[in-house]
């Protein structure tokens, strides 16, 4: 574990190597994935404008290197870099459109569209037709807004319809469905 809500942590984090998952929990204790962050991914950005507490877990995928600055020392590095606060913005407007789009994902998109739209997005950063999914089936259900168990049905019926195919967290695209499924 990176950070609990009740840690006493006033800064940023960066993810130097390996991955992890930012999420919260509800009362009911469902965990919610907000967000997962890999090599360059900042998150705690906002403790750079006001010390609040958050209320989110940040839980290491994998063995990861992480730094955290505090956000008095952060604050004073900024003062004394502007092309650092640029990055910063541009990193934070970078996340605050991925939020949005996933947002727009789960409440416009039925459950097939919403894993065939992720899946795209993902084939766009690989260098091939084939890439791995970055976390657990389960963990992208919730970062979808599905169960485990409508993800696993529409990973089927992709695969069914020939759009994909499955091997465990390897996906590979069909050369053919690639373009229909862009028009």
């Amino acid at each position: 574990m990176i950070k609990q809500p009740l840690d006493n942590n006033d800064g940023m984090f960066v993810i130097d190597q390996g991955s992890a998952k930012v999420y919260s929990v509800s009362d009911t204790g469902k965990e919610k994935i907000l967000y997962m962050m890999k090599p360059g991914d900042i998150t705690g950005q906002e403790t750079v404008f006001s010390q609040r507490q958050t209320d989110y877990f940040i839980e290491s995928l994998e063995d990861s290197y992480v730094c955290s600055v505090s956000h008095q020392a952060f604050q004073q590095v900024l003062r004394e870099s502007p092309e650092l606060c640029l990055n910063l913005l541009n990193n934070f407007g970078d996340k605050l459109v991925a939020v949005e789009q996933n947002s727009v994902r789960r409440d416009t998109l039925l459950a097939k569209d919403r894993v065939l739209s992720y899946l795209t997005d993902k084939l766009e950063n690989a260098s091939s037709n084939t890439f791995q999914l970055p976390v657990k089936k389960k963990e992208l259900a919730s970062f979808l807004g599905l169960s485990p168990e409508t993800l696993s049905r529409q990973l089927k019926a992709l695969q069914k319809e020939g759009v994909i195919t499955v091997s465990g967290k390897h996906i590979t695209f069909i050369k053919n469905s690639i373009n229909e499924s862009e028009t």
